[in-house]
Parts: C-alpha cells; sequence; structure tokens
C-alpha cells in the first residue's frame, strides 16, 4: 500500500468513474486500475463493485473512504512540514481567512505580531469561504480558520471571537440618501440588496440579513454575491445597494459612497477557529497571543 493506491482510492470514490478519476489524478486509465486492484489485494477486502457501466463503493469501501482521506491529508502535511523544516524554519502554521478579512486591521495585527515573536516559524495562508475552512479544519488541513460569525458550532473545534466591526451601507452615488453621512438601514427597505452567497445562518451574509430583519423588513429582491468586492462593484453599477464591514472603507471604487447606519446592532464579527486536541505548538502559541490581544 502507498501515497498513489490511497489517493487514486479516494479521488475515484469521489467521482465514481474511472476515466475521470484518471484524468484528475494525471494518469492512464490502466494504471489507475492496478493502483486500485493493488490496495485491494493488500487490504485483503474489495472497495469498489464495477462492470462496463457502473462503479459504485462497497460497504468495505464506504467504511474506509474517510480514513483514507485523513490519511492522505496527514501525509501531505508531513511532506509540507518536512519542506518548511529544509528551508530552515522550526515549524508552520497553515492558517485560512474569507475574502473580506483582508482589510480588517485585524489580520494584519495577528499575522504580524506572531511573526515578530515567532521569527521563526512559517505562516500560510489561503483565501478560503466559511464552509471550506471548516471543513478543511475538520480533515486537518488547516491549523486556524479566520471566518464570519456566525458559524456551525462542531464539539471538535474550538472558538475566538477577535474583532466586531459595525456594517456600513454601500449605495450608488446618484442614490438620494449618497450624500448623508449617517442613514436607518430601515430607508433602504425597497431598494435591491446585493448579498455575499453564504450557507443559510452563516457568516456575512447571515449578518446582514438578520441586519434589515432587525431594522424591520426583509429585502424584496435579493442579488447574491460571490463576495465582498462583487457586491461592491455591483453598487457601482446601479444594481442595489450592499452591507459590508465598515473597515470595506477602503475600497476606492468609482460611482459608490460608503454610509453609516444609526443601527448600532448592524455588526459583523471575525472568529478564529482550531482543532480542540490540535498538537501544534506554534498553533498553541498563536491561540496564546491571539487571546492576549482580544483582552
Amino acid at each position: 500500500m502507498d501515497y498513489r493506491q490511497l489517493h487514486s482510492f479516494v479521488v475515484l470514490a469521489e467521482v465514481l468513474h474511472f476515466g475521470k478519476a484518471a484524468l484528475q489524478l494525471n494518469i492512464a486509465q490502466p494504471a489507475l486500475s492496478q493502483h486500485i486492484k493493488a490496495l485491494e489485494q493488500s487490504l485483503g477486502i474489495p472497495l469498489f463493485t464495477r462492470d462496463k457501466r457502473h462503479v459504485a463503493l462497497t460497504f468495505e469501501g464506504q467504511q474506509l473512504v474517510e480514513e483514507a482521506r485523513i490519511a492522505i491529508n496527514h501525509y501531505e502535511k508531513f511532506l509540507e512540514n518536512a519542506r518548511s523544516l529544509r528551508q530552515g524554519f522550526k515549524g508552520q502554521l497553515k492558517l485560512g481567512y474569507v475574502g473580506s478579512s483582508i482589510l480588517d486591521p485585524a489580520l494584519a495585527l495577528l499575522i504580524n505580531g506572531y511573526r515578530k515573536k515567532k521569527p521563526d516559524i512559517e505562516i500560510v495562508i489561503e483565501e478560503h469561504n466559511v464552509h471550506e475552512q471548516l471543513t478543511l479544519l475538520l480533515n486537518y488541513q488547516l491549523d486556524i480558520a479566520l471566518v464570519r460569525s456566525p458559524v456551525p458550532k462542531y464539539p471538535e473545534l474550538e472558538y475566538l471571537d477577535v474583532a466586531t466591526r459595525p456594517l456600513i451601507a454601500v449605495l450608488p452615488r446618484n442614490h438620494p440618501l449618497a450624500s448623508d453621512q449617517k442613514i436607518a438601514l430601515s430607508s433602504l427597505s425597497e431598494c435591491p440588496f446585493l448579498i455575499q452567497r453564504d450557507p443559510p445562518g452563516v457568516g456575512l451574509g447571515w449578518s446582514a440579513m438578520n441586519a434589515c430583519q432587525k431594522a424591520g423588513f426583509v429585502p424584496q429582491k435579493i442579488q447574491f454575491t460571490r463576495d465582498v468586492s462583487v457586491a461592491i462593484g455591483l453598487v457601482s453599477m446601479g444594481m442595489g445597494v450592499a452591507l459590508v464591514p465598515e473597515t470595506q472603507r477602503s475600497v476606492m471604487i468609482p460611482d459608490v459612497n460608503y454610509c453609516f447606519l444609526t443601527d448600532s446592532g448592524a455588526t459583523s464579527t471575525l472568529t478564529l477557529s482550531w482543532q480542540r486536541h490540535q498538537k501544534n505548538k506554534a498553533l498553541a502559541d498563536f491561540i496564546r497571543y491571539a487571546r492576549e490581544l482580544t483582552v
């Protein structure tokens, strides 16, 4: 049994098609068949049932595929740590972040402050949405995630709120209220809203919807966007209005105005999350530093 066989097993289990799996693995289809056959012989159990038209996991395959996926993640993490050590670092920390947090001073403060304290630790940062980050955390592919609350609470994870920012309104420059420095959210109740697509009850999308509900209305027309920058860009085209964290005011796009809200409950919170039982000294040091900053 080797890494290539396990990787082939996991990819084939995901797509259930030898041709597609071989293409994804960048190997010939006969080589993929050999990997699966060798793994089945090594384990002494069938992992797939297959005929000319269908491929399906056996009961045994269903029981083992998640463990195989975790084993691959551990192996890849092992290789990453070895590379980091070869480059002279004494450890590595892989941090995920949501795109809207990149302009928040909290992220720069965390990263730069920790680097000064621990210059021998390599920090790798990756952008993912909330759902992707939590999945990667649970699969040990991230050490820590910076997400926007609210987030699902998993017993395997711990959470720490690090920064709460007011939401502000983004209006087209020709909107009647665009010249007002501060407005009530309810005054936008008739406008189309551009809202970040997040899972129900999660992240910035839910914070925007919740703020509208607290203001006494539900937007009648909503266009969901991939991220905050897309929403601001669409506002500049007159497609509607948006709610974003106030840190996004530094995004200078023509034909938009940013207005503060009188609604004190319209906020968005950045939250750190990590595996509760992760044995990573660099992670423990990072969390300790984050707690110091939030006291």
